[in-house]
């Protein structure tokens, strides 16, 4: 018996001995630089006081030997918190003053144990985990509906040209964007017959988007996608002697790729400049009809087309909000 009692004792002994002590520390707020009212700022002095006696630290105010100096500079609803502590600095920010106590004990927690302030080392838990850190940030998107009108070429057996025009709604981030978009035209002429007419596009487009520079007020941008659209053409094509007519058909899946200019990029209105190739999956089929309606089929070939247009958007532009942690 006399043993088991000399055991635990001397396992309560090293437990003792074993405990983290530390050294009795003070709050101070750097009055001269920071921007809290009084109110809040005797209340964020209590907070961080209790901060530090969670994480075991004795505080006393009458005889410290170490001290936490914390200043906060508020603009808006955020505040960002700036404490230097015996054995380093941290900064934090947080979005409202109700998240000031957790951002005080992840700040504790990480200068007591000299780890970077994140999840992965246990300075930031579920009892202290700020709004912003359980809701992140997201980039905001801007989303527009846009209109352009421009000037395209359908290649192929007969060349057609004329006017290009389409409609569409884009969701953009900084660097990335998705459109969709619809009637993408181009109506005009046929070079090779009298009193023809042509048509290809599409009749709807989703393309990606990918804008070479992110941030700025105007930027290049490439896009690639897939579109489902025709192209057509027909007219009097003269033969030896007897006049003929001719139609030119086929529809299905098109590849599409875009090279453009976006300006105004910050603004509510945007304006573009862009260049596009679409390129079918598919081929399209003659048919020519003599005087007497009878048809002949003619083979069949592949019609890309170009277009080149000025387009102008309206929608709405987000503000973006950087929030350090």
């Amino acid at each position: 018996m006399k043993k088991h009692l000399a055991f635990l004792t001397t396992l309560l002994l090293a437990a003792l001995v074993g405990r983290p002590s530390f050294a009795s520390v003070c709050v101070q707020v750097d009055t001269s630089q920071d921007t809290l009212s009084e109110g809040d700022r005797k209340a964020s002095k209590a907070l961080l006081e209790q901060a530090l006696r969670d994480q075991g630290v004795q505080v006393d105010v009458q005889n410290c030997t170490e001290t936490y100096r914390v200043y906060h500079i508020k603009l808006g609803n955020s505040i960002t918190v700036f404490m230097q502590g015996p054995k380093g600095y941290r900064q934090a920010t947080a979005r409202s003053l109700e998240d000031v106590p957790a951002v005080y004990s992840q700040m504790v927690r990480s200068l007591i144990s000299g780890r970077p302030m994140n999840a992965s080392n246990g300075t930031v838990d579920r009892s202290n985990v700020t709004s912003a850190q359980q809701a992140p940030n997201r980039v905001e998107a801007d989303s527009l509906w846009y209109l352009r009108i421009g000037y395209g070429l359908a290649l192929g057996p007969t060349t057609g040209h004329g006017v290009a025009f389409g409609f569409g709604y884009r969701y953009e981030l900084d660097e990335l964007g998705i459109e969709l978009s619809f009637l993408n035209l181009m109506i005009g002429n046929n070079n090779n017959s009298s009193g023809s007419a042509t048509v290809t596009g599409d009749w709807a487009k989703i393309m990606g988007l990918y804008f070479l520079s992110p941030t700025a007020g105007q930027s290049l941008y490439l896009g690639a996608g897939l579109s489902w659209g025709m192209a057509a053409a027909a007219g009097n094509a003269t033969g030896t002697g007897s006049t003929s007519f001719q139609t030119y058909t086929g529809s299905g899946l098109q590849g599409e790729l875009s090279v453009g200019y976006e300006f105004l990029r910050a603004s509510t209105i945007r304006m573009f400049l862009q260049a596009d190739a679409t390129l079918p999956f598919y081929t399209v089929h003659r048919n020519t009809y003599d005087s007497t309606l009878l048809a002949t089929v003619g083979g069949s070939s592949w019609v890309p087309s170009l277009a080149f247009s000025f387009g102008i958007g309206w929608g709405k532009s987000s503000i973006r909000v950087h929030v350090v942690e």
